[in-house]
């Protein structure tokens, strides 16, 4: 059975496909058919052996992990199967505050579907909510008082002047995945800085002294 990763609960893992009864209900599919159906491993939504898009083939597949559905795609030709629906995304760190969470969250949505202009200026948005939730006017501010590194604002100050160029001037070339996907990362450093890590070493102090106090 093929593996990839579930988009609702981010687990790799194996998948049960799901066919559609004479009732329209979505079923998991018993053993005996995915045998009769081995050499393609999965099986449709519809009475044809998928259903095709064009040069595309669709399937809906329940996560062991989760045992939620999701759908899944690949090319006619290929063995080789990503989920489409839900689109998946790395979720944030959970102390950061809302709405740069969501923000943040959102960027990686566009990064996800390839939207890199898109991904690079939602990154601004992110930065702009953070010096706002900081109660600063800028990123050097924020690296004059101590809270960022001088790496991390050189990092940040990466990302907005990336962001000012893909909403402020023609580009010639496509942002790639590759710049985007590093930028992307930029970003995640500087807000893991700010709010989770001060969080999960003043936690860690604390279970440390704890520990202290019992021995």
């Amino acid at each position: 059975m093929s593996k990839l990763v579930c988009p609702l609960c981010g687990v790799y893992t194996s998948f049960v496909p799901v066919v559609l009864t004479g009732e329209g209900i979505l079923v998991k599919e018993s053993t005996a058919q995915r045998t009769l159906r081995e050499e393609v491993a999965l099986r449709a939504v519809t009475d044809e052996d998928y259903m095709r898009v064009e040069d595309t083939c669709y399937a809906v597949l329940t996560c062991q992990a989760c045992d939620r559905w999701f759908v899944a795609a690949k090319p006619k030709y290929s063995h080789e199967w990503s989920a489409v629906y839900p689109i998946w995304h790395e979720a944030a760190a959970k102390e950061i505050p809302e709405p740069i969470k969501g923000e943040f969250e959102e960027a990686h949505l566009c990064f996800a579907v390839g939207a890199y202009r898109g991904c690079l200026l939602v990154c601004k948005t992110v930065l702009i909510a953070l010096q706002r939730e900081q109660g600063v006017v800028s990123l050097k501010e924020l690296k004059d008082k101590g809270t960022i590194s001088n790496l991390l604002y050189g990092q940040a100050d990466q990302v907005r002047l990336w962001a000012n160029m893909v909403g402020h001037e023609d580009i010639p070339q496509a942002i790639s995945k590759e710049d985007c996907e590093q930028l992307l990362a930029y970003i995640e450093a500087l807000l893991n800085a700010v709010y989770a890590e001060p969080k999960r070493l003043a936690e860690l102090t604390q279970k440390r002294e704890q520990l202290k106090k019992k021995a």
